[in-house]
C-alpha cells in the first residue's frame, strides 16, 4: 500500500505509534509553551538583523544592534534559556523522556538552522552556557534518522538567502556538501564534565 496524502501518512503513523505504545504524539503543555514560538522569533531576529546589515552593508555584532533588534534577540535567548531550564529539570535525552516524540522532531531541525544560519548569516549562536539543550541538540546529532534527513549546511544557507533576497555567489553552490554535526569543544567538555555525555 502507497500513502502519498500528508493526512494519510500522518494518519498511518499514529496509528502505528498508538498500536505499538510509542509516545510519538503525547501532549505536554509545558513543552508546547517552551517552544511554541521559537522559530518565530528566530525568523524576526534574522530577518530584522539582516535587513539592518544591508543598511549598514556589514555585518554588526549583537552589542552594536537598535534597541528593538536586541529585543528580539533577548527574547530569542530566553526562550532557548526557557528549554535549557527545561532539560535540565527533566534530566532526560529528549524533551518528554528517552524516545523522541513530534516536539523533537519539530525542535531539532530548527535549533539546527539555527545554529547554521546563525553562525553565516547573523554571527549568532546559541549561548555555550546553555549544557543542557546542547545537550540535546548532540543527541539530535547521534540520531540516525536526523542524521540522514538533514539537509547539508549549504542547502540551509541557500534556502534562507532566497526568503531573504540574499545573493549567494556561485562558488557558494558548487561547494562540496558539508554537514555540521558536531558542537564547539568549549560545550563538549562541559557536558562532559557534567556526565551529560553518554
Amino acid at each position: 500500500m502507497t500513502y502519498s496524502d500528508n493526512r494519510e501518512i500522518e494518519g498511518r503513523i499514529f496509528h502505528l505509534a498508538k498500536e505499538f505504545r510509542v509516545a510519538l504524539f503525547e501532549k505536554d503543555l509545558l513543552v508546547e509553551k517552551s517552544i511554541q514560538n521559537i522559530y518565530r522569533n528566530f525568523k524576526v531576529f534574522l530577518r530584522a538583523k539582516v535587513d539592518h546589515d544591508k543598511v549598514k552593508r556589514q555585518p554588526t555584532t549583537i552589542e552594536g544592534l537598535p534597541p528593538q533588534i536586541q529585543a528580539s534577540h533577548n527574547k530569542l535567548v530566553e526562550q532557548l534559556s526557557a528549554v535549557d531550564q527545561l532539560l535540565a529539570e527533566r534530566k532526560s535525552r529528549y524533551l518528554l523522556g528517552n524516545a523522541m516524540t513530534e516536539y523533537d522532531c519539530e525542535l531539532l531541525p530548527r535549533l539546527h538552522h539555527m545554529r547554521i544560519v546563525g553562525r553565516y548569516l547573523l554571527n549568532f549562536d546559541i549561548p555555550h552556557n546553555f549544557i543542557y539543550l546542547w545537550n540535546y541538540i548532540l543527541t539530535g546529532y547521534r540520531t540516525a534518522a536526523f542524521i540522514e534527513s538533514s539537509p547539508a549546511d549549504q542547502d540551509i544557507l541557500h534556502h534562507y538567502k532566497e526568503q531573504l533576497n540574499i545573493f549567494t555567489n556561485q562558488r557558494e553552490t558548487l561547494q562540496a556538501p558539508t554537514k555540521t554535526h558536531t558542537l564547539p569543544e568549549d560545550v563538549l567538555n562541559d557536558i562532559r564534565r557534567l556526565g551529560l555525555d553518554h
